[in-house]
Order: C-alpha cells, then sequence, then structure tokens
C-alpha cells in the first residue's frame, strides 16, 4: 500500500514510518524539514498549503495524520488550533476530494480528560470533555474527520497513550521524561510556566530536594499518593497505526492504543533508578496529577492489538541498547 505519513520527521512520526516500510508498505512522508525516517519519498510543506498537500497526496491510498503541534503552554494555543484543527480540516477536506482509501488519524486521550476521568479504565465509551488546549484541538480535529467521513471518507480514529521511545526514559533532556522522572528536569519545566499557587508550591517542593546532581523523583499528588499512568512505546504505537491503516475492522471506528497496563511511580521510578544508578526522592506535586488507566479492550478484539511492552520492559530494553 501506498501511505503518506504526515509528521514523518518527528520522534513518532519516523518510528512510524520505518515500521511501516518494514511491513512492505511504500511510505511517503510528509514535514516542515526532513528527518532521518527512512522513507521511499518526501514532501517537505506544511499543512497549511493546498499545492503541498496536494503533492503529497498524488498517487497515495491511505493516510496515516501524527503531525500536530503538541503543547501545554498558553502562548502556544493559537497555533495549535492552526496546526490541528485547520490542518487536519485542509488534509482531510484534500482526501475525501481523491477518494483516499483509508485515513487514519492520531488523536489523544487528553480528549477524554486522562486527568480527571470519571470513571477507571478509560475506554471508548468515556465522555469526551478536554480541559487542555490539545485536548480541545485534538477533539475538533475528531470531528473534522467524522465529518468527511459522512461524505464518504473511510476514516480510522486513534487515540494515543502518552507514548516514548524506550531511550527517552533513560535521558534527563528528554522533553517528556525529564519532567516526568527528574528532579532538575522538572524544575525546569515548572519555571519555564505560567506563574500560579500550585506551580510555586510545587517548585517549593522539588527546590527541598534539589541537588547539583541530577535525581530521580517519585511524583505523588498533594496528599502523597503516588502517580499512577500509561506510557506507550513507540514501536507498539506504530503497530497500532499499521492495524488502523489495513485491517478491516478498523474503518470508521475509534480506538485507544496504549501498553499492556499502567504503572505506579512508587514501583516504577526505583526501577528506572536501578538502572541509572541515581537518587530517589518522594515529591509532593500540586500541579497536574495522573492517576488514571486506559482500556485497550477494543484495540484488542477488533483489531488484535497486542502490545508488547510495559514500562518495565521498555527500561529494561532501553538499558540494554546503551
Amino acid at each position: 500500500m501506498k501511505i503518506l505519513v504526515t509528521g514523518s520527521s518527528g520522534r513518532i512520526g519516523s518510528i512510524v514510518a520505518g515500521q511501516l516500510r518494514e511491513s512492505g508498505d511504500w511510505v511517503r512522508g510528509f514535514d516542515l524539514r526532513p528527518g532521518s525516517a527512512p522513507l521511499d519519498d518526501f514532501v517537505q510543506g506544511d499543512l497549511a498549503t493546498p499545492a503541498a498537500i496536494e503533492a503529497a497526496l498524488d498517487g497515495i491510498e491511505a493516510v496515516a495524520h501524527l503531525g500536530a503541534l503538541m503543547s501545554w503552554h498558553p502562548r502556544d494555543e493559537a497555533a495549535m488550533f492552526e496546526s490541528n484543527l485547520r490542518g487536519t480540516y485542509n488534509l482531510a477536506r484534500a482526501a475525501a476530494a481523491r477518494g483516499i482509501g483509508r485515513f487514519v488519524f492520531a488523536s489523544s486521550g487528553e480528549v477524554y480528560p486522562e486527568l480527571d476521568p470519571q470513571f477507571l479504565p478509560i475506554d471508548e465509551t468515556h465522555p469526551t470533555r478536554p480541559t487542555s488546549a490539545y485536548g480541545m484541538t485534538k477533539l475538533l480535529g475528531e470531528e473534522a474527520v467524522r465529518s468527511f467521513g459522512r461524505r464518504g471518507l473511510k476514516f480510522s480514529i486513534l487515540r494515543f497513550a502518552h507514548t516514548q521511545a524506550a531511550s527517552e526514559l533513560l535521558d534527563p533532556t528528554s522533553f517528556f521524561s525529564g519532567p516526568r522522572f527528574y528532579v532538575n528536569a522538572k524544575l525546569r519545566q515548572l519555571r519555564g510556566l505560567p506563574d500560579s499557587p500550585n506551580v510555586a508550591k510545587s517548585i517549593a517542593a522539588l527546590e527541598a530536594v534539589a541537588t547539583a546532581d541530577e535525581q530521580h523523583y517519585i511524583g505523588c499528588d498533594p496528599s502523597g499518593a503516588p502517580y499512577r499512568m500509561c506510557m506507550c512505546d513507540a514501536r507498539d504505537l506504530a503497530r497500532g497505526v499499521g492495524l488502523g491503516l489495513h485491517h478491516p475492522a478498523a474503518e470508521g471506528e475509534t480506538f485507544n492504543i496504549g501498553p499492556p497496563r499502567s504503572f505506579a511511580f512508587d514501583e516504577a521510578v526505583p526501577y528506572l533508578a536501578g538502572k541509572t544508578g541515581l537518587a530517589v526522592r518522594r515529591v509532593n506535586l500540586f500541579t497536574a496529577s495522573y492517576r488514571y488507566e486506559t482500556s485497550i479492550g477494543k484495540a484488542s478484539r477488533l483489531l488484535g492489538y497486542a502490545p508488547v511492552f510495559d514500562f518495565f520492559g521498555m527500561v529494561d530494553d532501553a538499558a540494554a541498547r546503551r
């Protein structure tokens, strides 16, 4: 199958593109700039330019739309709206006009939202009430795709759990893993956010344990309960995208794509520290708390989705490749 992967130069898109090629698909990448992904073809451009979209879709049979702007800073909200909603509309409209055989839209668990669940585990029947601007743009993107579906576009919507490459877990400078597991990295993140009482209290709690040398921290809510969340290995997510593109049962459906299970930080962080050798501190934070689990039962049942790596397997794999 000839597949267009948007966001092909990104940290996740490059893995998806590579895995699709390994499985025998012909892959064209589309991004603002070239990347390192192994591709059959590449079109440089953006989703605001109709000519670039048409060039990217020429001869294509299916689309994996992964390209998006992800941010939780208020200054980026307008840009996210343009990229994640208007860009998705432009691409879906052009794909529908061409009669593209399958359009897979990369959505997010933030549409539920994961940080304020009404019930657990979160499945596809959970109400969609995003509390972040990013989640809002993804939910609106879903609705744009469904609208074109009612006009003939064959689509599948995949709601991604938080996703990382395993190697990022051992990297304090990682955009995601750094602030989530490393004290000084979390301090840098919080100091870049707009001032608020909760941000100030979280900074103070981290400063109380911080040292010049990096340390791990077990993130806890204000009551001291350790965080719990889902983290998907990028390779497992790429397998989910492949199923969304190829499996007949994916058409017209929405699926959670995530890891085999969630993990608790008071178990996961000491395990991570066993590979890094860093000290571990327990810290109560007052910003967003993670206490959720997502169900992948529908994708497993209908598509045969079977993720391989849980958090501990990701850590083992990353350590073995160092």
